[in-house]
């Protein structure tokens, strides 16, 4: 924190495979807006309306939900925001795709959306004159967004080598053009040194804001279970270091969750003290005090036993029937995390590969 004003924290519902139900992440917004959260954005990878069929017109029930999402947040004391993936814009931008993007912008902000997350991640960037044709769009964006404010998520949103091995090599000086053709006011995703990032110290942050001209908007990839090897674990402390960041360093930090809506609460919950009253606690104490707060307190000593093992021995470190008899006994308790835990310990959230085509 600087000069006691706690970072802005955010909920990123920015990941791969299935999205959560609605009920729960209502639900989520509800305990989120109470925990002290700034805001939450709606940006599943799976919903087509905002990424591969971001050109038609929102569905009427398309439209419910979103409104439903925006006005829960709005009284839950959260900002509510959309991602909006215009899949490979920039290889057609006639004036037909300008007025399908200005069009969608006003669909969403119709919506009760107020905070637009603009995401060019996930999508091939080695085209020239990348950064100049991205601010081109941006530019076309905040003229035409309605709401109070945009964010970025560039192409290539860390230095990880492995976007340029997916994605193909990214131009020079790319985050640097880019930042330098966009107004003060435009925030800036970046997950940090890594796409997961396990340790993200304060020098880095300042170098990074010295490249973009401005503090990131840290989209953390903790703890987040939707790649091939990640969904085999399970990440319910909070990140290791991360209170080192929130002391001015960022414009604020959003938390990218995992597939099981309710698991998730454990460290979003932790993460959240961390910023506002415990950021000297362990993460022992941490996870002790989120478990309090979220889940059945019969089933607390359960999670603080095996909380290590979901997470670093994962799914493909259990032994022969260890699975089913820890499953058996989170079984036993009517309480939804714990629920979640057995049917993951049962496969029910194997990763399908289906969901980086969506």
């Amino acid at each position: 924190m600087i000069q006691g004003v706690p970072t802005p924290l955010w909920l990123i519902e920015g990941f791969y495979g299935p999205p959560w139900p609605d009920a729960a992440r209502l639900a989520n917004y509800r305990l989120i807006g109470k925990w002290g959260y700034e805001g939450a954005i709606y940006a599943p990878k799976a919903d087509r309306s905002l990424r591969s069929e971001w050109r038609r017109p929102l569905r009427p029930a398309e439209h419910l939900r979103l409104r439903e999402m925006a006005s829960t947040a709005t009284a839950s004391g959260l900002k509510f925001g959309i991602g909006l993936s215009p899949m490979n814009v920039w290889n057609d931008w006639s004036g037909e795709t300008r007025n399908h993007l200005i069009a969608k912008l006003a669909d969403l902000h119709a919506c009760g959306c107020e905070v637009l997350s603009l995401q060019f991640d996930d999508m091939h960037g080695d085209v020239p004159h990348l950064a100049r044709l991205q601010a081109e769009i941006i530019a076309v964006v905040s003229e035409h967004w309605g709401g109070s404010r945009l964010i970025i998520c560039p192409t290539y949103y860390s230095d990880d080598p492995i976007l340029a091995a997916v994605f193909g090599d990214p131009p020079a000086t790319y985050l640097e053009d880019l930042a330098r053709g966009l107004p003060a006011q435009v925030d800036i995703f970046w997950t940090g040194p890594k796409v997961v990032s396990t340790l993200i110290d304060k020098d880095y942050i300042l170098e990074v804001t010295d490249r973009m001209g401005r503090r990131p908007l840290l989209w953390d990839n903790y703890p987040v279970n939707d790649g091939a090897r990640t969904s085999r674990h399970l990440f319910l402390k909070a990140a290791e270091g991360r209170e080192l960041l929130m002391n001015g360093q960022l414009a604020g930090y959003a938390a990218n969750p995992m597939l099981q809506p309710h698991l998730s609460q454990i460290p979003l919950r932790a993460l959240a003290a961390v910023v506002h009253d415990q950021p000297s606690r362990s993460s022992e104490e941490l996870l002790d005090f989120a478990l309090r707060d979220c889940v059945d307190p019969l089933s607390a000593p359960l999670f603080v036993r095996h909380a290590d093992d979901f997470a670093v021995r994962g799914l493909d470190g259990l032994v022969a029937g260890e699975a089913e008899q820890i499953g058996k006994a989170f079984g036993e308790f009517n309480d939804p995390h714990a629920t979640e835990v057995a049917r993951w310990l049962a496969g029910e959230f194997a990763f399908d590969p289906a969901c980086l085509t969506d």
